[in-house]
């Protein structure tokens, strides 16, 4: 719904929208929303920005002693002194959530195994009938959304200075640049606790929307 839109569908027209406050029950969900489309694997907003999501492995200060939390919270005051103040006043959004664990990966890879299970060893009725029985105790699980972990995001933005396609083209190339570099400053500063920083896609990032929007106020 909020992500349909493509490059040629993008309506610039909407980068003068304003929030405002709605009466109750006379708005839909799409015009009370900021989002405005997607262009490639980024979200455009009304406001006139392009938005990506960086997720992170986080750090488990309750498995470190006082001396390595002090250290934890030097690095992370280093990297906000190194980015945030290079980026002129701008302010980078940090999102801890919570988050139901994503099964898929892990059902596609006991898929993949049921596969070559069967094309290898079609004999084995016993081994076949434990991994389906595994895959569908996963599926289960994903749908039910009990099982949670602690989702940790860095959401970046990239204002398009133009009501134009090559405006649009132009805060692409300089937020996937922005979000290259916080990576790399994220990672290397904590590089001893090993810290993964990965770029979300535009499916990825319509997913911790929805749990922002959804799960986390149910």
């Amino acid at each position: 719904m909020f992500f349909s839109k493509r490059k040629a569908d993008v309506n610039y027209a909407d980068f003068d929208f304003q929030p405002k406050e709605l009466p109750k029950g006379q708005e839909s969900l799409q015009e009370m929303s900021l989002l405005q489309g997607q262009f490639n694997e980024y979200i455009v907003t009304k406001t006139g920005y392009l938005v990506t999501i960086l997720s992170g492995t986080g750090v488990n200060l309750d498995l470190l002693n006082e001396y390595e939390q002090t250290d934890v919270f030097e690095e992370y005051n280093a990297f906000l002194m190194s980015n945030v103040a290079e980026a002129r006043g701008e302010i980078f959004q940090f999102l801890d959530m919570t988050i139901p664990v994503d099964f898929k990966p892990y059902i596609l890879s006991w898929k993949k195994r049921y596969i070559e299970m069967k094309e290898q060893e079609p004999e084995n009725e016993v081994v076949l009938q434990l991994i389906a029985s595994y895959i569908d105790h996963y599926e289960q699980e994903d749908a039910r959304h009990e099982m949670t972990t602690q989702g940790h995001f860095v959401v970046l933005k990239e204002k398009i200075k133009d009501k134009n396609y090559k405006s649009l083209q132009l805060a692409e190339k300089n937020l996937d640049e922005k979000a290259k570099n916080v990576k790399k400053s994220l990672e290397t500063q904590f590089q001893h606790y090993d810290l993964l920083i990965r770029k979300l896609n535009a499916a990825e990032c319509k997913r911790v929307l929805y749990y922002f929007m959804n799960f986390n106020q149910s």
